[in-house]
């Protein structure tokens, strides 16, 4: 009893370490919303805005932003400050998408509205 009980504690834990960190299909992004990625090809934690306009990304994700895709219509320019402030670091036209925003705009992304 004892083998079977430390054998099912085994296959638990295995299961729990090799976990990986929350992500989103990026198919999973809607029609009409600007979402993005905190890691490269889609991976990693992730932010869904219906829409084109988001003054800030919040503590969650800004800066740390490495993919996204444009799902809405229109050409949509991010920002490296809050309040579409500071540099333009991308320009992404609509349904582009992009697995690596590149070394210019990674990591350095805090709001987004169309432009």
């Amino acid at each position: 009893m004892s083998g079977v009980i430390a054998g099912a504690c085994m296959a638990a834990a295995s299961v729990v370490t090799g976990a990986a960190p929350a992500s989103a299909n990026p198919n999973d992004c809607p029609k009409n919303y600007v979402c993005v990625w905190g890691d490269s090809n889609y991976e990693g934690r992730f932010l869904f805005v219906p829409g084109t306009d988001r003054a800030n990304v919040g503590r969650a994700m800004n800066d740390l932003t490495t993919s996204l895709w444009n799902r809405t219509g229109s050409r949509v320019c991010f920002y490296d400050n809050d309040n579409y402030g500071g540099s333009v670091l991308a320009i992404v036209s609509p349904g582009e998408s992009r697995g690596n925003i590149g070394r210019t705009a990674n990591d350095r992304i805090t709001s987004w509205r169309a432009c």
